[in-house]
């Protein structure tokens, strides 16, 4: 079989794995320099919210196994980014939220994400951005 780059790129699904992992560099690079993960970054921003999550379903928002979050929350409860309740029950809502030091690390941090979002940094025009956002969202989420 011979194939041709234009062959290659026709495929959907590998150019938006080539597109996530160089967001991905970006934006490793970008919480790094504040000490956090993408996925503390991400559990801080469902954290602000303001929603109640079990460990299971914060998990499931910041793409990691169930197993895993609690390591990623005993590290931010020990940094004083967030604080758990004196209750913790498996399966349970455990009342997890941010404390005032990770609300302003966030706040620190939601601008350069912001600006890692503008439409020219990603080579892309306001309406192309928004447009692709809207596809992406309903391949993750199923979304009609």
């Amino acid at each position: 079989m011979e194939l041709s780059e234009d062959d290659i790129d026709a495929l959907v699904t590998w150019s938006l794995i080539r597109a996530a992992h160089r967001a991905q560099r970006h934006l490793t690079e970008l919480f790094a320099g504040h000490g956090l993960s993408p996925v503390q970054f991400g559990v801080l921003s469902h954290l602000a919210t303001g929603t109640a999550f079990t460990q299971a379903e914060l998990a499931r928002r910041v793409l990691v196994r169930p197993q895993s979050i609690s390591g990623v929350l005993d590290g931010l409860v020990e940094r004083g980014l967030v604080s758990r309740g004196a209750e913790r029950s498996k399966g349970r809502r455990n009342p997890l939220a941010l404390t005032p030091a990770g609300r302003d690390l966030l706040a620190l941090v939601w601008p350069a994400v912001r600006g890692a979002n503008e439409p020219g940094r990603l080579g892309v025009s306001a309406a192309e951005a928004a447009e692709l956002n809207r596809v992406l969202l309903r391949m993750v989420d199923e979304r009609p």
